[in-house]
């Protein structure tokens, strides 16, 4: 099935913190944008550049954002001044990659808004056909029907979904890269945000506990 971006956004929307999107490819061409966001394609092709060469900030609109994360599938920054937040993800499949960049206002929590962005991109994969066309439900000349147990083996041993390994590998990255976790990081100890830090003081002592460390 095509990829349904509208519907994709409009959930992305209904989260409470993007309140503004657009879907592009690597090279700036814009395939769906809101309609309270004007962006144009050389803008974007800029602002994806510079997020690919690992950049410490990117430009969309003439507005600057430092980035607190930058990964070859991600990113998130900031504007220090307006404390708003513009986010960016890649589609997982490589053959047919979208890019994905949400804008956050001010008095949003950024993290969220990013997480936010990453799981709408992880949506834009097409899908094909449940069946084959011309193929009968249940019959197949080479292939046996399965019993539900014989089924449920096979599923159970066809291993991790692999949008959580994908979201797992792009945390794994996030906490490598100097200008993810640690910008993060430093970004609240820069706040002096004490609900933040009191968080993240608990998360630690919660990693350790796990690990036994």
């Amino acid at each position: 099935m095509p990829i349904d971006f509208d519907a994709i956004c409009t959930e992305l929307f209904n989260k409470g913190l993007i309140i503004a999107a657009l879907v592009g490819r690597k090279n700036g061409e814009i395939v769906y944008i809101s309609s309270n966001w004007q962006v144009e394609q050389e803008d974007l092709k800029q602002c994806i550049s510079k997020w690919q060469s690992r950049s410490q900030f990117v430009k969309l609109q003439g507005v600057k954002y430092s980035l607190l994360m930058n990964t070859a599938e991600y990113f998130s920054g900031v504007n220090y001044k307006e404390r708003s937040f513009l986010c960016g993800a890649f589609s997982p499949d490589p053959n047919d990659q979208y890019v994905v960049i949400g804008y956050a206002p001010p008095g949003v929590d950024g993290r969220n808004a990013y997480v936010d962005v990453v799981r709408a991109a992880n949506q834009m994969r097409e899908s094909g056909p449940y069946m084959a066309e011309g193929e009968e439900l249940g019959k197949n000349s080479d292939t046996p029907v399965q019993s539900t147990e014989e089924t449920s083996t096979v599923s159970a041993a066809s291993g991790v979904d692999p949008f959580l390994v994908e979201e797992i590998n792009g945390f794994l990255s996030w906490i490598n890269d100097p200008n993810g976790l640690a910008g993060y990081i430093q970004y609240y100890l820069d706040q002096n945000d004490e609900t933040v830090l009191s968080k993240l003081a608990q998360a630690y002592a919660d990693f350790r506990n796990v690990f036994g460390f």
